[in-house]
């Protein structure tokens, strides 16, 4: 017996999608300030290496989403803000470590880590997660073929690329006179990175004793 197919995702729920993605993609957040840093610290290919690391991360979280992992997230409401915490807390370390580092080595791990920066600071925001499968669930209908499927992640992650690309590459095109000031930026940076981990925590543990 074949499988009943639903109605096709229409061309104005891909309209729709891809305006919700944009506002969502670039709104600030950690991963901008990752790749502005990167870009301006380090160089034009220590942002885009930055930018690769966030897409993946983009990437893994669709996946996920689309595979139902958000329903298992939903049915254990401690889980969430657990790798909240979590994640906030890997988002407090970086910033630290940014702020111990000399100007030197941060260049150095500029170019020598970036991939892995920004694919580490993606994964630190588990509600990428919930985003998506809210996403999914109002403009993705549950029999959308595997070829709307992946046209849909196809679509999310060329959107991601593209933005984060660009921000790498305006910011190491215009950011020379900045990158005289490596240690302010550098710090105000990562003093950013921190406090947006800080606030993860906070909201993590808050959720946590709701739940509890």
């Amino acid at each position: 017996m074949l499988a009943e197919v639903g109605p096709p995702v229409e061309v104005h729920q891909y309209v729709l999608l891809i305006g919700v993605w944009a506002v969502a993609v670039v709104a600030p957040g950690p991963d901008t300030v990752v790749v502005l840093r990167q870009s301006i610290v380090g160089s034009r290919t220590s942002g885009l290496a930055a930018a690769a690391g966030i897409v993946v991360g983009i990437a893994l979280w669709i996946v996920l989403a689309m595979a139902g992992v958000a329903a298992l997230v939903s049915a254990h409401p401690a889980l969430l803000p657990i790798l909240q915490v979590l994640g906030g807390g890997f988002l407090v370390i970086l910033g630290v470590s940014g702020l111990r580092a000399k100007p030197s080595r941060t260049a150095a791990a500029a170019h020598g880590r970036s991939f892995w920066i920004g694919l580490a600071t993606n994964l630190a925001n588990p509600k990428a997660l919930v985003f998506f499968a809210a996403v999914f669930a109002t403009l993705v209908p549950v029999t959308a073929s595997l070829g709307e499927r992946t046209a849909v992640f196809a679509i999310l992650v060329t959107g991601e690329w593209l933005w984060f690309s660009m921000l790498a590459v305006f910011a190491s095109s215009h950011g020379g006179w900045l990158s005289r000031k490596e240690r302010p930026l550098n710090t105000a940076a990562s003093l950013v990175i921190a406090a947006l981990g800080g606030a993860s925590i906070l909201a993590g543990a808050a959720t946590l004793s709701g739940v509890r």
